[in-house]
């Protein structure tokens, strides 16, 4: 509930200075709806509710009038000229859906052709999930590997890391040194702060461009709302959490300020981990399996195995994250605005928990590092954004979006029993602009706009003897001598209702890019030359019907293309592998796919089916291969001799799966969902299964809500992965993350519950793994938490 910047009765007299309102809140919470939607019999008067819960009916005559919100059941109530206080019902679950990330407006779900994820506010503070990457493994759509605790990375569809889309409030996250193995960015985006999430499963190059082979997740944090009146408002929302497995601590406040004319928003939170505890159970294929037996401790000047107590706790893998997002905006004109946001999120160093736990060789009572950890993981964002509401013959809406974004990381790691530490740090400064236009015609609507980004990237590299201090040279992991990379690009959408029931969607867009870098290192002088300079563009397209057969049921059809243009981190980087040295390849191309989509769903108001199926086809992949250097195959350095290799276009890839999703109010207070995915697929050129594709998971839950009282029991599932089933790659140089049979398949028992004691109070709590079972989902390095116990306590005001 917002507070009155001068005193309480203040707001009550501003209440009742309406003449003939009608003040909508929550029937559990007391607290005002906005956005709902009011309207007379006579199917004429309308009004809806501003950020007060309050609609303005003194033109509406007396009669029956209508309340109607996605997320409330409908109710209606004798109007008789006198004010209004209605209370609606939540709905234990939400059908109705306006998607953003489709084409960067506000869409009606019912006329996309593509299959997207939405994740409300609401959802998300139930769930409480400690960092993103857990936002999105707790959706039961969406398959997420950890390698450490700091960590998460998405797979859709087959493709991870620098091969699916990260976009926070309209600005790309995704930078040139986004790699091919597994990322943690997303754990960056605080959850505390957002206003709702979504993810775009399939390509999404048309309208965001490279990178976007799998999908999209689009991120929305708080926008605070106008003041509708000349009375400044004030909000806030405090949170704090324990939870056990990891001895978690979070700490979050928020508050926003909102005038006519001016708003303002500010969130921190921050997050205290320290080693996480596996389950203790073991079974299933993990019997014996994933024993923290032994890490490493330095005495007196020398690495030395210690034995750990417990075996279910993962030393070392805690760590600690702190972000922070700041907004202000102001309104210049009635239909013009502009906004300024700035985020900022660091980390402690991160311990790279699977390549601790790796040993040398057979050897199991003997580990490989002593050290190996992820510096202080530190992203800051400034945007700024121009938004024109005005019609004209160009656009209805349009939108001037300006972004800065500096990256910083560094990895540090240390073999066992060697004095010398290893740092290679990177700095990205990552610049874009992006114009965007909605126009809308009869029956139509046109998306077009252009963007521009600019990576400056630098990379630097030492020793230093940990017991004197002193420091020696070493190879950067990207080119010493600086990196570029250009991106400019223009697109064009368009949503056709041809009838009432059939939508069709097309989109094509043209992106240039470019690459330059500079390096010293002479491993790197691939064809005689220390310079690289790419020059690649992709024509991308997609098309698509969405046919609503009658209110219930719907069918979409898409096919579309997707494309990555190699980054810095698949042309620049150069490293020694075993027996192998990777260097660059300045003939790199694109790689491109072509994706079919088929979905059916059937939707009432207290039901949802929707089942989907897909097949992509992947052309001139980036992957690994023999690679010439000078005309040979091999290379001397360092006195030692080692094949060449390089990021080659050779790849064929075929990727196919489908997925289900229903959900259903099976009575008043009870409601039941199901998701289950499956991603297959295989490397044609090698005939090899594809790393990324996963196994069955998904997620079953049974929903019981009674005013202030909302429970939910799940099960969390992920199937077996036989061994033949994964690469034979990824097996030979990762057998430590692998039992002997592959990747054995798990589920978890889970309670979550959230009870508002007040309207201004709210408590959660929860068991997670109930049963304390040791797992691991398929490819992670890490065990997931055992038996988990938490609870949170919300405030607002």
């Amino acid at each position: 509930m917002r507070l009155n910047l001068k005193i309480t009765f203040l707001l009550l007299l501003s209440y009742s200075s309406y003449a003939q309102n009608a003040l909508v809140v929550d029937d559990a919470t007391g607290k005002p709806i906005i956005d709902v939607f009011i309207y007379h019999e006579n199917k004429e008067d309308v009004s809806y509710t501003d950020e007060k819960g309050i609609a303005d009916i003194s033109s509406f005559p007396k009669g029956l009038v209508f309340f109607q919100h996605p997320s409330f059941h409908q109710q209606s109530i004798a109007y008789l000229g006198n004010d209004l206080r209605v209370s609606l019902k939540e709905k234990i679950m939400s059908f109705n859906e306006v998607v953003i990330s489709a084409n960067k407006w506000e869409q009606e779900e019912e006329n996309v052709s593509q299959q997207i994820m939405t994740v409300s506010k609401k959802t998300i503070q139930f769930q409480n999930p400690q960092t993103s990457a857990d936002l999105l493994a707790g959706s039961g759509q969406v398959f997420v590997q950890k390698s450490q605790l700091g960590g998460g990375s998405p797979k859709i569809r087959g493709f991870a890391a620098n091969s699916v889309l990260l976009v926070v409030d309209g600005v790309r996250m995704n930078n040139a040194i986004f790699r091919s193995g597994n990322l943690q960015n997303v754990i960056n985006i605080d959850p505390n702060a957002l206003e709702s999430s979504e993810v775009i499963f399939g390509p999404g190059s048309v309208i965001y461009g490279s990178d976007a082979l799998g999908g999209v997740m689009d991120f929305h944090t708080i926008e605070p709302q106008w003041s509708t009146d000349a009375v400044t408002d004030i909000s806030g929302n405090a949170m704090a959490r324990y939870s056990t497995a990891a001895n978690e601590r979070t700490g979050h406040l928020d508050v926003s300020v909102a005038r006519q004319k001016f708003t303002f928003f500010h969130s921190s939170s921050f997050t205290a981990f320290d080693d996480l505890r596996a389950g203790g159970h073991r079974s299933g294929g993990y019997e014996g399996e994933f024993e923290r037996e032994f890490y490493v401790e330095r005495i007196n000047g020398q690495d030395q195995l210690v034995r750990n107590d417990d075996i279910n706790v993962q030393k070392f893998s805690g760590y600690d994250l702190f972000n922070s997002i700041s907004k202000a905006k102001f309104r210049l004109s009635p239909n013009t605005d502009i906004s300024y946001g700035f985020y900022y999120s660091t980390t402690s160093d991160i311990p790279r928990y699977d390549n601790l736990t790796e040993t040398l060789g057979t050897n199991t009572d003997s580990l490989a590092a002593a050290e190996w950890y992820y510096g202080p993981q530190k992203w800051q964002m400034h945007n700024l954004k121009l938004n024109f509401y005005e019609s004209n013959a160009l656009f209805d809406q349009a939108r001037v979006t300006l972004a800065y974004q500096r990256f910083e990381e560094s990895r540090n790691d240390r073999d066992f029993g060697d004095d010398r530490l290893r740092t290679r740090t990177e700095i990205v400064d990552m610049y874009s602009a992006a114009l965007d236009f909605d126009k809308e015609f009869a029956r139509s609507n046109l998306y077009y706009g252009m963007d521009f980004y600019h990576n400056d990237i630098a990379s630097d590299a030492y020793r230093r003897n940990i017991e004197t201090g002193a420091f020696s040279e070493t190879s950067s992991r990207y080119p010493d001598g600086g990196s570029d990379f250009t991106s400019f690009a223009v697109y064009g959408s368009y949503v056709n209702e041809l009838t009432e029931q059939v939508t069709f969607n097309s989109g094509i867009r043209f992106n240039s890019i470019s690459l330059k870098a500079n390096t010293t290192d002479d491993r790197a002088l691939a064809n005689n030359s220390a310079e690289l300079d790419l020059q690649n563009s992709a024509l991308n397209g997609s098309l698509g019907l969405a046919i609503n057969l009658n209110e219930v049921n719907k069918i979409s059809y898409n096919i579309s293309t997707g494309f990555r243009s190699p980054n810095v981190d698949d042309v620049g980087k150069v490293f020694d592998v075993g027996t192998s040295v990777v260097v660059p390849n300045p003939s790199l191309t694109p790689e491109y796919s072509l994706s079919y989509e088929l979905a059916y769903q059937r939707k009432t108001e207290r039901s949802l089916f929707k089942v989907v199926a897909f097949h992509s086809r992947l052309f001139d992949a980036i992957i690994d291969g023999p690679y010439t250097l000078n005309g040979s195959s091999t290379a001397s350095i360092d006195g030692e001799t080692l094949d060449v290799f390089a990021k080659v276009n050779t790849g064929d890839a075929e990727i196919y799966g489908g997925s289900m999703i229903f959900r259903a109010e099976v009575a008043d207070n009870w409601a039941v969902s199901k998701t289950i995915s499956y991603t297959g697929g295989r490397d044609i050129t090698n005939d090899e299964p594809l790393r990324h594709t996963t196994p069955i998971f998904g997620k079953a839950t049974v929903t019981f809500q009674e005013k202030k009282l909302r429970s939910e029991f799940y099960i969390e599932y992920n199937s077996d992965r036989d061994a033949d089933a994964i690469p034979s790659s990824e097996i030979d140089r990762k057998s430590y993350l692998y039992t002997a049979s592959g990747s054995p398949g798990w589920y978890t028992l889970n309670l979550k519950s959230s009870y508002q004691i007040s309207e201004h109070v709210n408590l959660n709590a929860g068991i997670e793994n109930i049963l304390d079972k040791h797992y691991r989902p398929y490819s992670s390095g890490i065990s997931a938490p055992g038996r988990n116990f938490i609870v949170a306590v919300r405030a607002s005001i």
